[in-house]
Formats: C-alpha cells, sequence, structure tokens
C-alpha cells in the first residue's frame, strides 16, 4: 500500500509540474507539451515541428505540410489563449519554391498583473498538491490499519513516521518546483520592468529634444 500511495504521489507531482510549464513566461517548448491537436487525436510533436525564434517567440509549421496548420493552431489556442498568433510564411529550401505556412506564436510579456496571476496560479496548484498528499496519506493509513492491529505499538509508530517523512519528501518537492517557477516569472517581470523603463526614458528624451516643454509635462506624467 505504501508503494501505491508513492506511486500517486508521484504522479501528481509530475502533473502538478505539467501545469508549471504551462505557465508560460518564455518560449519554453516544455509549454507546448500539453498541446493537443483534437481534429487528429495527437500530441503535436508527432504533426508538428517548433522552434524558438527568440525568447518569447515559437514558430511552429505541420510535418506534413499539406495537411495545413489550422489544426495546429487550434491546438496551441485552446491550450495558450494567452499567445499572440500570427501566420506568415518561407520557402521550404533556397532550392525549392515550395511555400511552407508557418504559426508565430509570441507570449505576452509577464507585467505587474500577468506576474501576480501566474504567481497565484504557481501557488493554486502547489496548494492543491500538498492537501492531495495528505488526503491520500490519510487514506492509505486508513486502509493499513487492519493489517496493523496486532502490530506493536513501536511498529505502528514507524509506520506513522513513514508517512510523514514521506509526505514532507514530496511537498518538499513541490515547494522547490514552485520556488524555481516562480523565480522565472519574477526574472519576466524584472525584465519588463527594464524594458519599460528604457522605453520611457527614450520617449522622455525624444520629447524633449523636440520640446522641452512636453518633456517636463510627460515626466509629471510619469510619476
Amino acid at each position: 500500500m505504501a508503494q501505491e500511495f508513492e506511486s500517486r504521489i508521484t504522479q501528481s507531482l509530475y502533473s502538478m509540474q505539467l501545469h508549471f510549464s504551462d505557465i508560460c513566461v518564455d518560449a519554453d517548448p516544455a509549454a507546448l507539451l500539453g498541446v493537443k491537436v483534437s481534429d487528429l487525436g495527437r500530441n503535436i510533436e508527432e504533426v508538428a515541428n517548433v522552434a524558438k525564434l527568440d525568447d518569447r517567440t515559437f514558430a511552429i509549421w505541420a510535418i506534413d505540410v499539406d495537411s495545413g496548420l489550422e489544426d495546429v493552431a487550434a491546438g496551441v489556442k485552446e491550450a495558450h489563449p494567452e499567445f499572440i498568433c500570427k501566420y506568415t510564411s518561407c520557402k521550404k529550401s533556397a532550392e525549392s519554391d515550395e511555400i511552407v505556412p508557418i504559426l508565430v506564436a509570441t507570449v505576452p510579456y509577464v507585467d505587474k498583473v500577468r506576474r501576480d496571476v501566474l504567481v497565484n496560479a504557481v501557488g493554486t496548484y502547489k496548494d492543491a498538491f500538498n492537501t492531495y498528499v495528505d488526503v491520500e496519506a490519510n487514506l492509505t493509513k486508513v486502509k493499513m490499519a487492519p493489517h496493523l492491529l496486532e502490530a506493536t505499538d513501536k511498529d505502528k509508530e514507524a509506520v506513522e513516521q513513514l508517512f510523514k517523512d514521506k509526505a514532507k519528501e514530496y511537498k518538499d518537492m513541490a515547494e522547490k518546483a514552485a520556488g524555481d517557477k516562480i523565480k522565472k516569472i519574477e526574472e519576466a517581470y524584472q525584465k519588463w520592468l527594464e524594458e519599460k523603463a528604457a522605453s520611457d526614458s527614450n520617449l522622455k528624451d525624444i520629447a524633449a529634444s523636440s520640446n522641452p516643454e512636453a518633456a517636463t509635462s510627460m515626466s509629471m506624467d510619469m510619476e
């Protein structure tokens, strides 16, 4: 029974980690693992190629060019409605005139609002996992109780300690995974803040060069 408990918890931990992958702050290919191409009943990696164009952008094209991209695009948009998607195309090769349609999917910037939403989502998944661990531990101990009726107090205490230790081990794994994800979210948020500050500074410089009074007004508005 203890092994069954560990098996269920391991599977739940894996599911939580998949959810963390879906909380997308950059063009991490792992974020597309959950994409299903529903009409074909297959995973995206079976029907499409994926390339990383930059830190926030994927290029996606069908393995079988003749099959089109509509089903693939629908799967991506269903899994990640936050992605900014558009179509483009390119030649299949320098020697070929065949045109390959490409789906360009861009992960949104992590601004203050999105940062808060994503951090809360990580906490929700982690808390749900921890609750599942506690429930499964208690249920498994209840199932084991009839087998421990003739056990010594020492053996019963050992079983109790075993489940406490296992629960803590898995919760520590969840805490680390959540901490790593939140760190990535915070890094993406800081990057957005830096780029926004640079953009605001550029706008102020442009205004100052053309109209000093407008620059002063802009500065007051920003404050």
